[in-house]
């Protein structure tokens, strides 16, 4: 770790221990086509006017298995550049919904097709918050080899109206667990329509202003990713991200924001900034189940909007964990009396690392180990 990136001035023994622990845990091999070579982790402890002042790590590590090591001669601090959050705005866009909901706008338990008029035609009508968990048996284009070549061939994206055409809104059975990103963008449609404002003011107005989030922002065109975190990506070969990537193949639109302001977002979710029933709500996952083979999930969930884990040795905690070209997000919250919140920010595509880097943070933060 380079100690100039370390902005604990004076650290204690704990930080410097658990900054030993993830340089570790960045060091090891990695199955990722696009491992990291530098991460940038924020957390914190406490709640309200007890809470610790953000601490931010930046951890690298040497060249391993081809790895690329980061570039010495960057000017920029990692600590303070802002990152695509990728599916960690899936989180934020449910904390709108239930920004609406708490005010009487949204119902969550009514039919989807008041707001979403593109579901009417569907045999099974669906409620709001069976979209936000991924229950109202809507389709994807993760798998899609017409999707990915598109990315990689660096084209406009599509639209929103030309991914319901590609994907349908017909998927799994209602009820079933079934990842959908078309589901999200429904889900900002539903936010426009039912807050009366575009996308990116309404989520500034619900969301970024309320929790103080400065750096945080809906990125609609490539001259908005100029700056940005990346690492390499095998996506576009040796083309830099910045210059090859399109936000908008983020069909549901796609947050920046500072791995600060990631751990300030999932810090924030409490009771001075929804209700506590929604709260709870939120966080009251389903079982997805599966293993999840690599990733630190013992009995895996999913809520509103957020990644939940059950097991109650290994949690309780929950968050979101994002995944596209050049960088790897991940921002998780454990509660207890000293709640503890992390984000996590890999210049590389390994999920399963980045949620285990955070879940380390989490256990000996909160006292587990």
């Amino acid at each position: 770790m380079d100690k100039n990136k370390n902005n604990l001035a004076g650290a204690d023994t704990e930080p410097d221990l658990l900054a030993a622990a993830l340089t570790d845990l960045l060091g090891e091999e990695s199955a990722s086509p696009a491992p990291a070579g530098t991460a940038v982790v924020a957390f914190l402890r406490g709640r309200g006017a007890d809470a610790e002042p953000i601490r931010t790590l930046v951890l690298r590590r040497k060249p391993v298995s081809g790895a690329a090591a980061a570039d010495p001669t960057d000017p920029a601090d990692p600590a303070d550049r802002r990152a695509l959050v990728y599916s960690l705005t899936k989180t934020i866009l449910a904390a709108a919904v239930l920004r609406l909901a708490a005010r009487g706008v949204v119902d969550l338990d009514g039919p989807a097709e008041r707001w979403l008029p593109e579901l009417a035609g569907r045999p099974v009508s669906v409620s709001v918050a069976q979209i936000l968990t991924h229950r109202a048996g809507l389709p994807d284009y993760g798998g899609r080899a017409d999707y990915h070549a598109a990315v990689a061939a660096g084209t406009e994206p599509w639209s929103g109206e030309e991914f319901l055409a590609r994907c349908g809104v017909e998927g799994v059975p209602v009820g079933s667990f079934a990842y959908s990103n078309i589901g999200y963008l429904l889900i900002g449609r539903l936010l426009e329509r039912a807050g009366g404002a575009p996308l990116a003011e309404l989520l500034a107005r619900e969301v970024f202003d309320p929790l103080g989030l400065s750096s945080a922002s809906l990125l609609r065109d490539r001259s908005d990713l100029t700056g940005l975190f990346f690492g390499p990506s095998p996506t576009f070969g040796g083309d830099a991200v910045e210059k090859a990537y399109h936000p908008g193949w983020v069909s549901h639109g796609v947050v920046a924001m500072t791995a600060a302001d990631a751990c300030r977002f999932i810090h924030g979710l409490t009771e001075d900034y929804l209700p506590d029933a929604l709260l709870r709500r939120m966080r009251d996952g389903l079982p997805v189940g599966g293993p999840m083979g690599g990733r630190p999930w013992v009995e895996p969930s999913y809520g509103l909007g957020m990644m939940v884990e059950l097991d109650p040795v290994a949690g309780p905690y929950w968050g979101h964990t994002g995944g596209g070209p050049g960088v790897t997000p991940a921002a998780f919250h454990a509660p207890g009396p000293v709640p503890v919140s992390v984000a996590v920010f890999l210049d590389g595509e390994d999920g399963n690392l980045a949620e285990w880097m955070a879940v380390e943070v989490l256990h000996r933060l909160r006292g587990v180990r």
